[in-house]
């Protein structure tokens, strides 16, 4: 049993067992799901599957952090401390996470990016103007749609699903790479996705067995 006090972050189950992550089946529901938004809030469910940031971090995300020609969108990570050990305040920290080209030409499609940034034009406005409990309340009603509940149907169920997906991938993402994609400030963070693989090892021994 882990321990309660730990950061929910650091924790792919509740105290009771819980799972907090998605599973790449709810992923994809997840997706289907979100078609039936407007064309704005369905983009906002996409960037959060595909990139794996918080729905803070998404709700200011604006056209110039989108990296059109790199298929990238470039992240302010909003849980780093803001101030070093002496006190002094540190600059903002950013982050690219690499995306599917489709998923630029869908916000491209939604926003006129490629517009917007080629005339200047409300650039740094950010491409989803609502607030965090709107947002929230977004990503609950996606989840109850497409069938997910319990505690894993959170946005950042959806973040631990990411960080899940790539740890499972085939090839494995490396744990340093995909501590750099989430905005970890700490690698030991990101070493709690090797549960995962622990799971699914023997998951897979038991099966041999045929049990």
């Amino acid at each position: 049993m882990q321990n309660p006090d730990i950061a929910p972050e650091m924790r792919l189950f509740t105290p009771d067992g819980e799972r907090l992550y998605l599973t790449a089946e709810e992923r994809r529901r997840f997706l289907d799901a979100s078609a039936l938004e407007s064309p704005s809030d369905r983009m906002f469910c996409h960037m959060l599957h595909y990139t794996g940031c918080r729905p803070s971090e998404a709700l200011a995300i604006s056209p110039r952090h989108v990296m059109v020609e790199d298929a990238a969108i470039v992240i302010r990570s909003l849980k780093k401390h803001k101030t070093d050990p002496h006190g002094r305040l540190k600059q903002a920290q950013y982050r690219s996470v690499p995306v599917p080209p489709f998923l630029i030409e869908h916000l491209d499609l939604v926003f006129g990016l490629r517009t917007q940034l080629r005339r200047e034009m409300n650039a740094d406005c950010v491409l989803w103007p609502m607030s965090r409990p709107t947002a929230y309340r977004l990503v609950k009603r996606v989840m109850y749609r497409a069938g997910i509940v319990g505690a894993q149907a959170t946005g950042k169920g959806l973040r631990h699903g990411f960080g899940v997906a790539m740890v499972t991938a085939n090839p494995p993402v490396p744990l340093h790479v995909i501590s750099q994609l989430m905005g970890h400030s700490d690698s030991k963070t990101t070493e709690i996705y090797l549960q995962v693989l622990s799971e699914e090892r023997h998951s897979l021994v038991m099966n041999a067995w045929g049990h």
